[in-house]
C-alpha cells in the first residue's frame, strides 16, 4: 500500500506541475501574440504610395464621367427629336397611302364604267374628254 501512496504523491506533483506549466504556457502564448500584434502595428515597413497621382487619375475620370454624362443627355435629347420626327413622318406617309388608294379606288371605278359603255357612249366620252368635234371646221 505504501507504494500506492507513493504513486498518488507523484500523480498529485504532476498535476500541480501541469497546472503551473499551463499558467507559463498561457503567458508565453499571451506574449508571443502580443509581441506579434505590436510588430504588425509598429514593425511593418511603411508602403509607399503615391496619393496625388491616384487622386490626379480619379480626378480625371470623374471629368470623363461627368463629360459622358453630359453627351448621353444630348444624345437622348436627339433621340427623342428623331422618334419624334419619325412618328410624324410615319403620320404623313399613312395619310398619302391612304389617298393613294382612295384615288386607285376611284380610277378603277372608272375603269369599271368605261368597260361597260357602248360605242356611242365612248364616242361621246372621248369627244367630252379631248374636245374633239367630228366637225374639221371649227
Amino acid at each position: 500500500m505504501a507504494e500506492k501512496t507513493e504513486g498518488k504523491k507523484d500523480s498529485q506533483v504532476v498535476v500541480i506541475q501541469s497546472k503551473r506549466g499551463r499558467g507559463l504556457q498561457g503567458y508565453l502564448l499571451f506574449a508571443i501574440l502580443g509581441g506579434f500584434v505590436a510588430w504588425m502595428v509598429w514593425g511593418q515597413p511603411k508602403i509607399d504610395v503615391d496619393i496625388e497621382a491616384y487622386q490626379l487619375k480619379i480626378e480625371l475620370l470623374e471629368q470623363k464621367v461627368d463629360s459622358l454624362h453630359v453627351k448621353n443627355t444630348h444624345l437622348e435629347l436627339e433621340s427623342d427629336s428623331l422618334h419624334d420626327k419619325i412618328s410624324s413622318y410615319t403620320y404623313r406617309i399613312n395619310k398619302l397611302n391612304k389617298r393613294i388608294n382612295v384615288i386607285r379606288i376611284e380610277t378603277q371605278k372608272k375603269i369599271d364604267a368605261v368597260n361597260d359603255y357602248s360605242s356611242s357612249e365612248l364616242q361621246q366620252f372621248f369627244t367630252d374628254r379631248y374636245r374633239f368635234n367630228k366637225d374639221s371646221i371649227n
